[in-house]
């Protein structure tokens, strides 16, 4: 059936206004003027927190009628056996760490945390379909393992400067206390920074911020030359960016000087060859039927190419963006790691069509007509998950009738 079907026009709800979703994976229903909820949400106990000083609270909210549309545990049974090795290593590793369920406290141990920082529904939203009353919304199901480490056992080559202190409370959750980043590189490698940077544009750069990475501009310049040295391996520089001639040095404000721990960065769960430690699926999108509180169908998001030419089914992937879905029956998705539009029948979930994108396109898109003719675009900005950056718009139409 390819495209042709009618778009008319988008149907997207904003889920603020009735429905929300959420990263564990949960769809909470309130009546929208009066907040009271639809479907019944228990108060359940979860385990203490055994950090010192952390008191976590002991129960959480869950709806007790939707299912979960995001896995939400991690156990033995669920590590991927896409080798011997591979299995037998990860299932190692998940012994070793924490790894309860939703709601797991972290610890210095490790905690998996599942379906992930970026699991379940995503920033991307919801598309909603006033006619049906479904909401269509896409997840992620990404182990990561959180670990945490005493704030005054961080330094990572026992020196208590000032610019290691401060790059251990502030830098290290996103790359790293061994500076190496992350393994999909999303968050880059500071190893040998001193070959392509000099302290001056360190400073400039925390400044500033860069892509994913904020300003720091609440740092003195003290600090900022501090952290900038620690980079470049001079950890015997004085810390002080103040002049010589000044005999009094000023007070040093350490940002988050009274939290007792840091934690050694953003991990996810992944196997030698970089894929999830869980067993598929690791992408899904989902149509749930908000009239009956039920899951109506889940299909997988997205496949890797390699997976696939080793006979191994679409697994889905990491994804980011949301869905629209139309009156003519289409639920439109870019979101995937294998840089793609798709078009998925709203009904049943069948892949209708799909087209190669010039990058990522990590964004939601948008449908519109001109003259009475339908348009899909999205936004192909790419660069996330270690895929290549784009800087492109990308529409889509049915061909012109004979």
């Amino acid at each position: 059936r390819d495209l042709h079907y009618p778009l008319r026009r988008q149907r997207q709800m904003c889920i603020r206004d009735r429905a929300q979703i959420t990263k564990s994976g949960h769809v909470f229903v309130f009546h929208r003027e009066t907040g009271h909820p639809l479907f019944h949400i228990q108060e359940k106990t979860f385990p203490p927190s055994d950090l010192k000083g952390e008191k976590a609270w002991p129960t959480q909210p869950i709806p007790t009628v939707i299912p979960p549309f995001a896995r939400q545990s991690f156990n033995e049974e669920d590590v991927s056996k896409l080798s011997r090795q591979n299995h037998r290593n990860m299932k190692e590793k998940l012994m070793s760490v924490r790894s309860g369920g939703q709601f797991v406290p972290p610890s210095t141990a490790g905690t998996v945390i599942f379906p992930g920082f970026d699991g379940g529904g995503e920033w991307g939203g919801a598309a909603w379909d006033p006619e049906k009353e479904w909401l269509y919304v896409n997840a992620n199901e990404m182990p990561w393992i959180l670990t945490m480490i005493r704030s005054d056992e961080a330094s990572t080559d026992g020196s208590a400067t000032l610019g290691s202190t401060l790059y251990n409370r502030l830098c290290a959750v996103c790359h790293g206390l061994d500076r190496k980043g992350d393994i999909q590189k999303t968050y880059p490698t500071l190893q040998g920074i001193e070959t392509k940077m000099n302290a001056s544009q360190i400073v400039d750069q925390m400044s500033m911020g860069r892509g994913l990475m904020p300003s720091f501009g609440f740092l003195s310049e003290q600090e900022k030359n501090a952290i900038a040295a620690y980079l470049l391996g001079d950890h015997n520089k004085r810390a002080s960016a103040q002049p010589e001639t000044e005999t009094e040095e000023k007070p040093v404000f350490l940002p988050s000087s009274k939290e007792p721990y840091s934690h050694t960065g953003y991990n996810r769960f992944l196997d030698s060859e970089g894929y999830p430690a869980i067993r598929p699926p690791w992408g899904t999108l989902n149509a749930i039927d908000l009239q009956h509180g039920r899951i109506a169908w889940q299909v997988t998001l997205g496949a890797f190419a390699d997976l696939s030419a080793r006979g191994t089914s679409p697994t889905g992937t990491e994804n980011y963006g949301g869905p629209v879905v139309t009156a003519g029956g289409l639920v439109f998705i870019g979101a995937t790691k294998d840089e793609t539009l798709k078009a998925f029948d709203k009904d049943t979930g069948q892949l209708l069509w799909q087209a190669k994108l010039p990058a990522g396109g990590y964004a939601t898109p948008a449908v519109y007509t001109v003259d009475g003719k339908p348009y899909v675009v999205i936004a192909c900005g790419g660069g996330k998950m270690g895929t290549r950056s784009g800087d492109a718009y990308v529409a889509f139409t049915l061909p012109d009738r004979l």
